[in-house]
């Protein structure tokens, strides 16, 4: 009997190769993340490694539990949001362990049309530290901050992290999220690689 499509191509990847595109893809999707958290801070280039991360990762469990589809939904989306937990939260945490707050005043405002990219306004703000000196931080509209008020900001020594509002980011919040996404990632590869198991045995 001709076997479905999913199982067909699970068959034509081979049977070692799930057991290195998920790792493969779990590293690149933690590497993507880490490029955007951290110097240089080239948010193009992490999220193509990212997204090449979490594709790789999706095709790996669907080798690794033998075809069926809901492994490579759920591969998608586990990874999906380890990757957009990691890259938001994770600029949060990394702010909030390696720096430091300080109330800055927002020197100018300045209005950027991002409908190109984007449904809305950006907003580029200018602000005067008294630790650090100028920064620039870029935010859309719910999250900016009127010229002449003075904000909490989060930022580093030498500004080896990009500055944020203080406000934007909740330690506790970001880090259940990102315990989550780990979680979730980690469920996905626990099932799919104990269903390779079984089929191994089989």
């Amino acid at each position: 009997m001709a076997g479905s499509p999913a199982d067909d191509l699970a068959r034509r990847l081979g049977i070692g190769t799930g057991r290195i595109a998920v790792p493969a893809g779990l590293l690149a999707i933690l590497a993507g993340a880490a490029l955007f958290v951290f110097p240089p801070h080239s948010t193009i280039a992490a999220i193509a490694l990212g997204l090449a991360g979490v594709v790789c990762f999706a095709f790996g469990s669907l080798r690794l539990a033998g075809g069926p589809w809901w492994a490579f939904a759920a591969a998608l989306i586990s990874g999906g949001v380890l990757f957009a937990a990691l890259t938001v939260g994770g600029r949060g945490l990394a702010l909030n362990t390696f720096g430091g707050s300080q109330i800055c005043e927002v020197a100018q405002r300045q209005e950027v049309d991002t409908a190109g990219r984007y449904q809305h306004y950006g907003f580029v703000h200018t602000l005067n530290c008294p630790r650090g000196g100028t920064f620039t931080i870029r935010t859309d509209a719910t999250d900016r901050q009127p010229p002449g008020s003075r904000a909490e900001v989060l930022g580093t020594p030498g500004g080896v992290l990009e500055p944020d509002f203080a406000g934007r980011h909740n330690v506790i919040v970001e880090a259940l999220a990102v315990a989550a996404a780990l979680a979730l990632a980690g469920a996905t590869v626990h099932f799919t690689w104990r269903r390779s198991g079984v089929r191994s045995a089989s």
